[in-house]
């Protein structure tokens, strides 16, 4: 009996050397493979048949040759003229176009102005508060003393402008349009002065300006002298007063004074009603400084002098001197008569 067991024994020993020597090959193929809830072997071949192939990679596009060509040796086929944009215009240098007039009216006469045709006109009165009589279809507004006439016509504006306290002075202008930039035409109204030396040609005058009359006329006369000099001296014109130039019979001062040299040539000479300004400049001309006397200018109808801004001049040194005259009061209210006798 022990016989038989011995010998199964050994017979199922056998058997398992047998297995283990067949199945020894593939022990080393297995690989443990964890997945989720499943703890189970998988062989390698099982593994590369479940992985997906790699798509081959797309062939890149073969990069495109350039090649440079110069301006020199392009072969560019002619362009017609047609399709070639016009040269731009030169560009020219903006340059002022003075378009600022001062304009001598006198009651009774009419006066000729360009003016800009399609664009606005400024018209600059020497009355307060201008009363306009015209039958033209131009656009005229005012604003304070001045007057804006706007016209598309060719046809000339003609108009009647009066004081509004004062229908016996009457300014009549004849605008003509023309193709120019917008002009501004101060008008400086001037009447005969009875009692002054004259010609027929150049008679004296009297310029006319409602403003300056009533700032003139608001306060006293020491007041508006001293206002005057103030406002030149800051480099202001007072209310009411204009430049003008100086016309022929226009009696100017005399200036003297030992070290001094007055500049007569470049006086400039300010109107207002019943005040006239002239501005000349002085300069030390010696080697030592020069107090300016205020005796020194003289005239006919003198009402004031100062001196700005030095009234002591060193060597080379110039300083603007101020001469206030007064106007004649004996104004002609009637228009004059030719004598027959003359």
């Amino acid at each position: 009996m022990f016989f038989f067991k011995t010998q199964v024994t050994k017979l199922q020993t056998a058997v398992g050397l047998a297995v283990a020597a067949t199945l020894a090959p593939n022990v080393h193929a297995q690989q443990p493979v964890n997945i989720p809830g499943i703890n189970s072997p998988v062989t390698a071949a099982s593994e590369q048949a479940q992985v997906a192939p790699v798509p081959a990679a797309a062939p890149q596009p073969q990069a495109q040759r350039q090649v440079q060509v110069s301006r020199e040796n392009a072969d560019l086929p002619p362009v017609p003229a047609s399709v070639m944009s016009a040269p731009a215009p030169s560009r020219r240098q903006n340059q002022a176009v003075e378009t600022r007039q001062d304009v001598i009216v006198t009651n009774g006469t009419n006066t000729l102005i360009p003016i800009s045709r399609g664009q606005i006109n400024r018209i600059v009165t020497p009355f307060e508060t201008p009363n306009i009589q015209t039958v033209s279809t131009a656009e005229i507004s005012t604003r304070d003393n001045v007057v804006y006439v706007t016209t598309q016509d060719e046809q000339p504006v003609t108009m009647f402008i009066t004081p509004e306290d004062d229908e016996g002075l009457a300014v009549s202008l004849t605008l003509l349009p023309q193709s120019i930039p917008p002009i501004q035409a101060n008008l400086m109204f001037s009447q005969a002065v009875a009692g002054t030396a004259g010609t027929a040609s150049a008679p004296r005058s009297l310029a006319y300006s409602g403003q300056a009359r009533r700032w003139e006329q608001s306060q006293p006369y020491m007041e508006s002298l001293r206002g005057i000099m103030r406002e030149l001296a800051l480099g202001n014109l007072p209310r009411g007063y204009s430049l003008a130039e100086l016309q022929s019979g226009d009696a100017i001062p005399d200036c003297a004074q030992q070290g001094l040299s007055y500049d007569f040539n470049n006086v400039q000479y300010i109107l207002g009603h019943e005040f006239r300004v002239f501005i000349i400049a002085a300069e030390n001309i010696s080697a030592q400084p020069t107090e300016v006397l205020h005796a020194s200018c003289t005239h006919p109808n003198r009402a004031g002098v100062a001196v700005w801004p030095y009234e002591i001049l060193e060597p080379g040194e110039k300083s603007e001197i101020f001469v206030i005259t007064r106007v004649s009061q004996q104004q002609a209210q009637t228009s004059a008569r030719p004598s027959l006798l003359n």
